[in-house]
């Protein structure tokens, strides 16, 4: 088992309560609990980084470590935006290997907003009217939503939750609540789905698969690894004991007991299957 050691990122529309809780007084946004993205390479404890260590802990080679997972809390509305997928990026971008297929493990009761209607959303960039085109709603502790390349969202006020993604930063602002920053409209309307709120939102989930990973809320268990283990409480992992919302790694081929509630995440089929230089 190995530890990994957070990034923090101060954000326009961060918290304080999320800085306190890392050991800061800055207004934080995101903590990067894992990630292999340039931005924000994470070190394990031991000092190296998580991409220098994938044919150890994973088995084979990635452009990047494919998995980043972080820690939200927002104090104003996100942007609205939307991200590309795996084949958009290729057309869209020069150097970055995939997309960006997340998902949202709600950690309390926070405010998100769907934009449903692909139509709705490039009348409202046409417009600036977003009464119609937006949905908004309230997922409970321990939801999921699970955002596909091409779902176009925002995070509200007062959200708290655990991001599990591609590892890519590849984010189209469409919409920024009057704040003057940059829009990237002319490649967002090249990526924008249509989506239905029912069939990506999932209550109290104790498993969720998708094609780019896997997660799994459990308790006093065992997991295999590979697998990345964020730990929602304070406890004991392999007899050792941890804190609240820690990140651990097992390596391929070893077992890890747990004693705690912790988020599993592992790979899903597609970077079990990919081939590392196939970007064309």
């Amino acid at each position: 088992m190995i530890k990994v050691l957070p990034k923090l990122r101060e954000m326009i529309w961060g918290s304080y309560e999320l800085g306190k809780l890392f050991g800061t007084d800055k207004k934080i946004g995101e903590v990067w609990l894992l990630s292999g993205h340039p931005m924000f390479v994470t070190e394990l404890e031991d000092g190296r980084n998580v991409n220098s260590v994938m044919e150890e802990i994973v088995g084979r080679e990635y452009p990047r470590f494919p998995l980043l997972v972080k820690v939200i809390s927002s104090s104003q509305w996100l942007s609205v935006q939307v991200h590309p997928n795996d084949e958009e990026a290729l057309v869209l971008e020069a150097n970055e290997p995939w997309g960006k297929t997340e998902g949202w493990f709600f950690l309390k009761e926070s405010e998100v907003a769907i934009g449903e209607s692909d139509e709705k959303v490039k009348e409202a960039i046409e417009t600036n009217n977003w009464n119609d085109a937006l949905t908004f709603f309230r997922p409970s502790p321990k939801s999921f939503l699970f955002l596909p390349a091409g779902t176009v969202h925002a995070l509200g006020p007062d959200s708290f939750l655990i991001e599990v993604q591609e590892s890519s930063d590849l984010t189209y602002r469409i919409h920024d609540w009057g704040r003057g920053r940059e829009l990237h409209l002319d490649k967002a309307l090249k990526v924008i789905k249509k989506v239905n709120i029912k069939d990506i939102y999932h209550e109290n989930v104790k498993r969720f698969d998708c094609e780019h990973f896997r997660i799994r809320l459990m308790k006093n268990g065992t997991s295999e690894g590979f697998s990345v283990l964020i730990t929602l409480e304070g406890g004991r992992i392999n007899g050792k004991n941890v804190g609240k919302y820690e990140t651990f790694i097992a390596p391929i081929g070893e077992k890890v007991e747990i004693e705690c509630n912790v988020l599993e995440v592992k790979l899903g089929e597609f970077f079990l299957k990919y081939q590392s230089g196939d970007r064309s």
